[in-house]
């Protein structure tokens, strides 16, 4: 690989936000002893779903219960840790359904405790309701994890999931002020975010599709329009399962903001109030391949792509899942805004190749 190529890809991989959470306590996990609980201070302030409720916190001789929830959600976490058996009891609720419980020894970490709810995987009744329930609130699609995939897990904030949708390259920089502000108002929930070049494949099915579909060139230039890229392929019509179909390949920028699942309704509630394309389902509904996307996270070890479909579109995007070329900590050392500027300018210069090449192509 030349040194140019080297910088381009440097272009194609961006670090934009990585907010902490507003409480800022270094609760010392590994260290935590159940056995040494004598006061509330002993306890994290703060875990997967809320605040630490003190008006169910119990400490006596035979051990100690306590719950941290959010009553907005409906949802809780207990712990229950008894001095006899030495054994933890937890359950977690979500939109008032029980998600997964354990007991476990205290021969385990605290930690490894709580990572332990979710070592069957996400709980599939949550799945089930989350998708139920975002769907029905916003203009989005809810991936299902699949049950080969396993759940990622960390303190305080629990489990993550990631939404995405292609950007504009000329908007990445809004965007990031937008995250930034976002971060700046002092969330509850951390949240960390990155743009990154993504292969797409878009099925537009004949006589069906919009019109404007049907027109090899209008299909280019929409593109273009969308994503400040070149298509990697002029389009070409397909035949699948008894369809004719227009199919665009392409290349676009896509925004990735990993959030707790337990703190998703409300970065979207706050996304929606943006120029973001988070849209409520009161509002006009956005062509299928800039619908954003809520994944689980990881996706990737187990699949190359996930397909997208709206039948009454009768549009089909495959997108593909792309594995990055540096760990997120690795990315944030770089300067964001010198590669969003590179990025920005080799945009600028390939639309501009490509309109004096048609200039050319039509001169003769």
């Amino acid at each position: 690989m030349s040194e140019q190529e080297r910088n381009y890809d440097d272009l194609f991989e961006i670090a934009l936000v990585n907010s902490k959470p507003l409480s800022s306590e270094q609760f010392n996990w590994m260290a935590f002893k159940p056995g040494e609980v004598k006061d509330k201070k002993d306890l994290p302030s703060f875990l997967i779903f809320g605040p630490l409720d003190e008006g169910t916190l119990v400490i006596n001789e035979e051990g100690w219960f306590a719950q941290w929830n959010d009553p907005e959600q409906k949802a809780k976490l207990s712990v229950n840790w008894r001095q006899d058996t030495k054994m933890y009891s937890v359950s977690q609720v979500w939109m008032g359904i029980e998600g997964s419980a354990v007991e476990v020894s205290d021969e385990q970490s605290f930690p490894q405790v709580l990572a332990s709810l979710y070592q069957e995987g996400f709980p599939k009744d949550w799945e089930q309701k989350a998708k139920e329930y975002f769907e029905s609130k916003y203009r989005i699609s809810w991936l299902s994890s699949p049950d080969n995939l396993p759940c990622t897990f960390g303190l305080p904030n629990g489990t993550f999931r990631v939404l995405e949708f292609p950007i504009l390259i000329k908007n990445i920089r809004n965007a990031q002020r937008i995250l930034m502000h976002l971060s700046e108002e002092g969330l509850p929930y951390g949240f960390f975010s990155a743009v990154q070049l993504t292969p797409q494949k878009i099925f537009y099915e004949v006589g069906k599709a919009p019109d404007w579909t049907i027109d090899i060139g209008n299909v280019l230039t929409q593109s273009i329009g969308e994503t400040g890229l070149i298509p990697t392929e002029i389009p070409q019509r397909e035949k699948v399962d008894g369809k004719e179909y227009n199919v665009l390949t392409r290349q676009v920028m896509m925004l990735q903001i990993s959030i707790p699942f337990a703190g998703l309704d409300l970065m979207l509630r706050k996304l929606a109030e943006t120029p973001m394309p988070i849209v409520t389902t009161k509002e006009m509904p956005l062509r299928r391949e800039l619908t954003p996307v809520i994944l689980p996270p990881n996706l990737d070890e187990v699949t190359d792509s996930f397909t997208v479909s709206d039948e009454d579109q009768g549009i089909k995007v495959v997108t593909g899942l792309m594995k990055t070329q540096l760990p997120f900590y690795e990315l944030l050392k770089k300067d964001s805004q010198k590669q969003i500027d590179e990025l920005e300018k080799f945009s600028d210069e390939m639309l501009e190749k490509l309109s004096g090449d048609i200039e050319e192509e039509n001169k003769k």
